[in-house]
């Protein structure tokens, strides 16, 4: 019997959650589809099966956002050939670039399925005043429509196209999966060297050195906890390493802040932490809160736009008005609101003194994480796959 023939399209597969997710795809469904994995540049960082047929579209990449954006059609031309020549009958495309390219394919013709993933909440991603902002909202509004299928992984990434963009095609709702069993195995092998190195309560943060990010939050607001004897280790790669490195040194915390280089299998450091904490100024459904929750850490998380309260916060409508000079203890840990480095600091402080809380969200958070585990989510890709 002949498999479906399907290709997923991504800029490459160097850290990120997106690029997570497309891994978990390609090993998951190695026996059930014929994949063609498609990159924009050929950087391979997480495990995918060895026999996966790779294509790299742009042969000449380059670091000019403008140049880039130019080369959409050109790109989108030499995909539109390379799915025709290959008999695919489904696109399935992740991140801006790759989903404003498979956004040209209905415009050439092409007959088959069109299916393209928005990770972030888009609105926040592209900002008014910037002209890379001004292209990539207008790029979206002119080419998103073009697609059958619009999966988003969390409901308010859904509401911000529909709301702000008026885009009004076919949604789905799929929230990023994490493989709780395989987490649960590294769980029992705890490296023993890292546990050496640890030396006081940990606060652990991991996620690219960006503004979106805003590390500096978390920074400033460990500059504040002088009375508690704790570390702060952010785990990450990025353009912000060396102004983030520089603040760290101006607030004096060299001692107490460590920046570590990004792993692509940080469940290490997550095991032997004692909070985590995400500090970021908007989202999408982000992946390292959900290894979080499978390591049965408590959380601490900026309220901010995306889906962080359907994750954290179930009980609570993603609606009703975001935390404001307060910390709001939810379901599966404590929103603090963004960019308030004080209240990050009292949240942080909260949860230090509390056992108590502590020992609440350790037993409650890895049952959270089970209800994303890949054996539920992959279920909800395959029906999507299969239509």
């Amino acid at each position: 019997m002949n498999k479906k023939k399907i290709a997923i399209f991504i800029v490459s597969l160097y850290g990120g959650g997106a690029e997570r997710v497309v891994s978990i795809l390609l090993n998951h469904f190695e026996n059930s589809f014929d994949i063609h994995l498609v990159l924009l540049q050929p950087i391979i960082e997480y495990d995918i099966p060895a026999s996966q047929k790779i294509t790299v579209l742009d042969k000449s990449p380059s670091n000019n956002s403008f140049f880039n954006i130019l080369k959409i059609p050109f790109l989108a031309f030499r995909y539109y050939r390379f799915l025709r020549k290959n008999n695919i009958t489904t696109s399935f495309s992740f991140l801006n670039r790759p989903n404003f390219i498979a956004g040209f394919l209905k415009i050439f013709g092409w007959k088959g399925k069109v299916i393209i993933s928005e990770r972030i909440l888009t609105s926040a991603y592209y900002k008014h005043q910037s002209f890379s902002g001004k292209i990539g909202r207008l790029l979206v509004k002119k080419l998103y429509p073009n697609s059958d299928i619009i999966v988003c992984n969390s409901k308010y990434t859904e509401l911000d196209l529909r709301n702000v963009f008026n885009i009004q095609t076919s949604y789905k709702i799929i929230y990023n999966p994490i493989d709780v069993e395989a987490i649960n195995k590294k769980l029992k092998v705890i490296d023993q060297q890292l546990i050496k190195k640890k030396a006081s309560f940990t606060f652990i943060c991991i996620g690219r050195l960006c503004a979106q990010k805003n590390h500096k939050m978390l920074i400033k607001a460990a500059s504040l906890l002088h009375e508690i004897d704790c570390s702060i280790q952010i785990i990450g790669k990025g353009e912000l390493k060396e102004a983030l490195e520089n603040y760290i040194r101006f607030t004096n915390m060299q001692d107490r802040v460590e920046i570590i280089d990004h792993t692509t299998d940080p469940v290490n450091y997550l095991m032997i932490a004692d909070c985590f904490v995400f500090t970021s100024d908007f989202e999408g459904f982000p992946n390292v809160l959900l290894e979080a929750l499978a390591c049965s850490l408590p959380i601490i998380s900026t309220d901010c736009k995306g889906g962080i309260r359907e994750l954290l916060a179930p009980s609570i409508s993603t609606d009703t008005p975001a935390a404001n000079n307060e910390i709001i203890y939810v379901d599966y840990g404590l929103l603090v609101p963004v960019g308030n480095a004080e209240i990050l600091a009292e949240a942080m402080r909260s949860m230090y003194n509390n056992t108590v809380l502590q020992q609440k969200y350790r037993a409650k958070n890895y049952n959270r994480a089970k209800d994303f585990d890949t054996s539920v989510i992959m279920d909800s890709f395959k029906n999507l796959l299969n239509q």
